[in-house]
Parts: structure tokens; sequence; C-alpha cells
């Protein structure tokens, strides 16, 4: 457990000064959403009313408690990322100690998830080498892994579970939150429960597991059918098509992303398989390398999601494979390529920084919630809306945004600071939308007969007030 203290030290001092990047800020602009009216509110980002699949009950539960105490959404992100990294420590260390009593194999586990990846840095939502989970452990992404280890070591508990129907329920319960706080992380974590209960299929076949399946999966679609926000099945395959783009990057660099954690495990793996052709780790790495491999066949890149829980299978089978080495060769044979990797992937991790943007406090004051800010700059954009106030367009693609609304108003945005725009379709647009500030980045000029005056400078942005001519 030193390991792991040291771990949750390290992260809780990250989360003193979270590292304000720009899915932090949409999870800002999400509570502040709800803080400002918990029951009704409407989309995050823009002015059209409706709900958002952002509104799990990871967000609703930190902007509720952020509201009773007066906390901000930012002190609350901070609070949730310590939250969020104890979780996963502990759920790091129950199911390693699931799958393997050796001492070492749960320390050797974090060291793995942290530092056995690949020569460059990866950093993405739910991915947990050092840098990534530096910048994403108070990302729902980071909760949802935390309690798919919790639920993957309840279930790998020898039958336990399965034989009481109150325990099932309490994990469909569990599974049900997973899949609406991160419905990535929620795929993985179905197809890695299907590999436990694979290995289990003699406790399976009997009356009271089977009872005890049923009612958890009951309890699971009762979870989901009740949310309030927004609907679990409202998010289909065309929506996830849309964030292929982003996710390219996921395939397109395997070999320095990966490679190193890869290799070591699939040599792990390999001799867990020669064992035993149904070992619960590598019925886990066949199913959610399927998944992986699924997204790079058919281009739908969304699927690389599933990276994340595929190398975390694979550097628990080489962090096992390292503390359960009997011989003195073994070891040898094991501690050598094990350490080299640690001190790459050290050495790359500690080369790397976490991202921080700069941030507008100086402005707050002016971005109210019913304020609507025009910016060009993506950045500026993601500043209007951890701030509070709503964007003529959205920087970030959110499912519930229809795609004709999304063009329509990313068309308009550069219309507004087009050199070719006339002023009066100009103000036009402005109105249409009810743009109350326009933020410039440095050097950029404010627009032709744009009628506005300069109220604030922060960071080198520009804020100017719209002045409506109706």
């Amino acid at each position: 457990m030193i390991v792991g203290g040291l771990v949750l030290i390290f992260f809780v001092a990250v989360a003193v000064r979270l590292p304000w990047a720009d899915d932090l800020m949409l999870h800002m602009a999400v509570l502040k959403r709800l803080m400002q009216d918990p029951l009704h509110p409407g989309n995050p980002v823009i002015d059209i009313g409706g709900s958002s699949i952002y509104y799990s009950p990871f967000m609703v539960v930190l902007a509720l408690l952020g509201k009773a105490f007066g906390l901000s959404a930012y002190t609350m992100l901070k609070l949730a990322a310590v939250v969020n990294v104890a979780l996963l420590v502990t759920g790091v260390y129950r199911f390693v100690r699931s799958l393997s009593q050796a001492r070492w194999a749960p320390p050797l586990a974090m060291i793995g998830l942290l530092f056995w990846w690949g020569t460059n840095v990866v950093a993405f939502s739910g991915f947990l080498s050092l840098i990534s989970l530096g910048d994403t452990e108070a990302y729902p992404s980071t909760l949802a892994t935390a309690l798919t280890l919790h639920v993957w070591a309840w279930l790998n508990d020898g039958g336990r579970t399965l034989r009481s129907p109150r325990r099932a329920i309490g994990i469909g319960v569990l599974f049900g939150l997973i899949l609406l706080i991160h419905q990535f992380t929620g795929l993985s974590a179905l197809v890695g429960s299907a590999a436990i209960l694979v290995t289990q299929h003699r406790i399976v076949r009997t009356k009271i597991a089977a009872t005890s399946l049923a009612l958890g999966l009951v309890a699971c679609a009762a979870v989901v059918a009740i949310w309030p926000y927004y609907h679990l099945w409202s998010v289909n395959q065309g929506e996830l098509d849309a964030l292929d783009p982003i996710h390219h990057a996921l395939y397109a660099n395997v070999q320095t992303w990966y490679g190193i954690g890869i290799v070591l495990g699939l040599v792990a793996l390999g001799l867990r398989w020669w064992r035993n052709r149904t070992d619960v780790l590598v019925l886990m790495f066949i199913g959610v390398g399927g998944v992986v491999a699924y997204g790079k066949v058919t281009g739908h890149w969304s699927y690389g999601r599933s990276w994340p829980m595929l190398m975390l299978v694979a550097q628990i089978a080489v962090a096992i494979a390292l503390a359960e080495a009997a011989r003195v060769r073994t070891r040898w044979a094991w501690g050598v390529p094990v350490a080299m990797a640690t001190a790459i992937g050290a050495g790359t991790q500690f080369s790397g920084g976490f991202e921080n943007l700069p941030h507008l406090d100086k402005l707050s004051k002016y971005f109210t919630p019913t304020a609507v800010v025009a910016a060009s700059a993506q950045d500026a954009m993601y500043e209007a809306a951890a701030h509070g106030s709503y964007s003529v367009t959205a920087p970030w693609y959110l499912p519930e945004i229809p795609r004709t609304v999304q063009s329509e108003r990313n068309a308009a945005v550069k219309a507004i600071f087009s050199s070719r725009t006339s002023a009066a379709e100009r103000m036009s647009l402005l109105e249409k939308y009810d743009v109350t500030w326009v933020l410039l980045e440095p050097q950029q000029p404010l627009p032709t007969g744009l009628s506005a005056h300069l109220t604030a400078q922060e960071s080198g942005y520009l804020l100017y007030k719209v002045v409506h001519t109706r």
C-alpha cells in the first residue's frame, strides 16, 4: 500500500492546481449549468435548451454538493480528482488481489499503469499513464474506470457475489452508474465482466447465480431507465461516427503510444494462456482487444477508447508474472525488461508536462449564465463555457446538438469574424444569437463595423461589450 499511498499523494498535489485543459472546461461548464439550475440546466454550452449526455450521476452529485456547501465548480472538480484517484488505487489493489496473492503484484500493477506504455506520451480521457491521469484525474472516465475495477474485484471473488442476490443487485446498480457516467468505459466493463463470468461458468449455471444475475441486470436496467437527464439509448452509432475523426490518433500511434506495454503484456498473457486456456486476463484481453480491432477494421475510431482497458489488462498480467516469479532465473528474465520498461516509461512521462491553458479569472464577473460570447478561437470558446456563459457555437462535439444546428452556428461564427461580411449582416447575426460579448485573441482586430466597446483585458484576450441597435 506504500506505492498506492505515494501515487495518491502525488495526484493530490496535482489536484491542488488541477491542470486547466480543454475537456476540464467542458466539465466545468456542465457543473455550472447544473449548479445554476439542477432541474432544468439546458444545454451546457449553447443556448438551445434541452439536456445533455454530460449530465451524468457523477456531475449531478458534484453540482448538488457544490451548491449545498457554496463551493465553485473548479473546487468540486479538484475534490472529485482526489476521490477518483483514491478509488482507482484501491480498485487496482482489490482487482489484482483477486487474481494473485503475491505481495508485490498490486504495487507493480500500479507502477505499470503509470509507466508501461510507449516511447511517447499519450494524454487522452480515460488513459491512465502518469501525464494523462494528471490531466484527467477529475474526469468522469477516471471514476468509471475506478468503479469498473471494483466491480471486477467483486465478480472475481470465487462466486460469493454470484451466490448473493443482494450483492448482485449492488453490482447491477454500479454497472448502471458506469454506463451513465462514461459509455466507452462501460463497454469495456461489460466485456471484462463477461470474461469473468465465463471463468465461473460452473457457478453461473446454478439456480442462485442465475437468479442473482437476473436481479443484477434488472437493477442495471432500472438505473439507466430512471435517469432523468438523458436516455442512454439516445446515443446511437451515427453520433459515435461523428467522434471518429478526433479518435483516429488512437490508432495512428500504436507503436509509440502502447508498444512497450503491449509487447511485455503479450508475453505474460501468452504464458498465462499456456497454463490455462480460460484464464480471466487472457479472456479480457481477447474481448477488449476485439473491440479495439473492430474500431480499426471498420474505421470507427471511437472504439479506440477501449485501448486504456486493453493496456490495463496487459500491465496487470506483467505485474503478476514478475511478482509470482519463484525461480531466480525467472525473476531476472522478467525483472530486467520490466526495469527497462519502467525506466523508459518514467523518462517519457516526466519529460512531458500537464496541459495548462491560460484562464481568464478576471473576466468571470462578465461571464454570466445568460450571456452569449462570440469568439473565433477555440480556446476562447473553452474559456467562455468554463466561466459559465454560452457560446455562439460549441467548441466540443456534443451528441445532443443536432448536426444542422451545429453547422449553422459554425457558419455564423465564421461570418461574424469574416472581413467579407457586411456590417449589417454581422450585426444581424449578433442579434440573432443575442451575443453580449466578443472575445478576441491578442492582435486580432475588431471586425469592421462591429458596434462594441472594449471592457476588459486578461491573459492577452480582449473582451468587447456588444452595443445592439435594436
